[in-house]
């Protein structure tokens, strides 16, 4: 014979009450097989089904005072309590049974006791959402802020539909002083919610100064934000804070052998691909039919180069970089080429001080790139007292023609002018 699946068992042999009894132990164990199988079956859509199979199956029960929670009424609640004792005597440990019990309690107001059960179920369970979702509200709203992000680090595990609501719910926190350093410390173990987070620091729901706060702290922790991590904050602060001192900010959280090499007047002006932030460090704008980005020279042997190309139907903007300059003269100077005619003037860098609808442009250098060898320009300007800036900008213009552009530009410097 065969037990479901099971290797055939020969049929016992010796006197008839030896005999009989064998026969009757495989028969129990077929029952038992076939009441653990069912009873697991069931448990999961027919909860009613499988506690008449088993009456006291865990997962049934567990099963029942979900289905029962989601449902229940105020009246509900005596019965939603016996069948969570019910599922404690059968399986000591059941964690639906703990929360369920702690929801009751803390309805009651009887908040030790409901810290109690909610704890003692999140330690048998890390999958339930429910647990962990009353526990992290807690400790934020109980200023335990390590306990708090430890429980958002689980609900952020189980499943990425959490993310939308726990994520700018802990961005949102950092106004609070005193979340600072256990968020750093959490986000330090470099999480997979770390990106997201940092990159909810260019919200303006988000408080600003906290937002360097957090990533000033992460720095003293030897796990400083990346150029991207950080992008969203700078990209956001370079519109709501003084540039000196945002400049002072942004050299303070790079690396130091990346410090020295951002220390000039203008950053990676030969394009080797200096690892910062923006505003501070190039910003390029890409498109439909747009490119700019670092590349090869034309000429080989020349190094690296901004590379951009654009088929001259709209205005672009390719690339540009926040100055800090000081009122006085200055000469910026650099290369450029093309691989075929281009348009005088179609394409310029632009300096402008300001910010929004005070921008003006105080500066402007139209390229005549040579064909197939670089062209040398030059530009002297003055910075006045007062300005914001100045931004330096490649740009575009529409071509009359629709003639498309290719371009290649480096040895880019800026220098005080005597």
């Amino acid at each position: 014979m065969t037990l479901f699946g099971t290797k055939p068992v020969p049929l016992p042999t010796g006197s008839w009450p030896a005999r009989i009894g064998a026969i009757v132990i495989a028969v129990m164990f077929v029952f038992l097989l076939f009441q653990s199988r069912v009873g697991f079956v069931l448990a999961r859509v027919q909860p009613d089904a499988a506690l008449a199979v088993a009456s006291g199956n865990p997962e049934a029960l567990k099963g029942k005072i979900e289905y029962q929670l989601m449902r229940a009424k105020r009246e509900d609640a005596a019965m939603l309590s016996e069948l969570s004792h019910r599922a404690l005597r059968a399986e000591p440990y059941n964690p639906v049974a703990l929360r369920t019990l702690g929801l009751f309690a803390a309805f009651e107001k009887k908040d030790a006791e409901a810290d109690k059960l909610f704890s003692m179920a999140a330690k048998f369970s890390l999958r339930d959402l429910f647990t962990h979702a009353w526990l992290f509200e807690n400790r934020l709203s109980t200023g335990r802020y390590a306990e708090a992000f430890s429980e958002a680090d689980i609900l952020l595990r189980q499943r990425s539909t959490n993310w939308d609501v726990v994520v700018p719910m802990l961005a949102q926190r950092l106004k609070d002083p005193r979340v600072i350093d256990p968020m750093a410390r959490m986000l330090a173990t470099k999480p997979s919610w770390r990106g997201t987070l940092l990159l909810n620091l260019a919200d303006e729901k988000v408080d600003l100064e906290a937002g360097h706060a957090l990533l000033a702290r992460l720095a003293t922790l030897g796990s400083p934000p990346t150029t991207e991590e950080a992008t969203p904050y700078f990209q956001r602060a370079a519109a709501e804070t003084r540039l000196p001192l945002l400049h002072r900010r942004w050299m303070a959280m790079l690396p130091r052998a990346t410090r020295i090499k951002a220390g000039g007047l203008l950053r990676d002006g030969d394009f080797t691909g200096l690892d910062v932030p923006p505003p501070f460090g190039w910003r390029f704008f890409p498109d439909d039919g747009v490119i700019a980005e670092m590349g090869e020279s034309l000429i080989p042997g020349q190094g690296s180069a901004l590379y951009i190309s654009y088929p001259g139907d709209k205005q672009v903007t390719f690339a540009e970089q926040q100055l800090v300059l000081p009122a006085g003269r200055y000469r910026f100077a650099g290369r450029a080429t093309t691989d075929a005619e281009l348009t005088a003037g179609q394409i310029h860098w632009s300096l402008r001080c300001g910010r929004g609808s005070e921008e003006r442009e105080i500066a402007k250098q139209p390229l005549s790139p040579g064909v197939d060898r670089p062209h040398r320009f030059t530009l002297a300007f003055d910075v006045p007292a007062g300005c914001v800036g100045p931004k330096l900008s490649l740009i575009g213009f529409r071509s009359d023609t629709l003639e498309s552009a290719n371009l290649w530009v480096d040895a880019l410097t800026v220098t005080r002018a005597p």
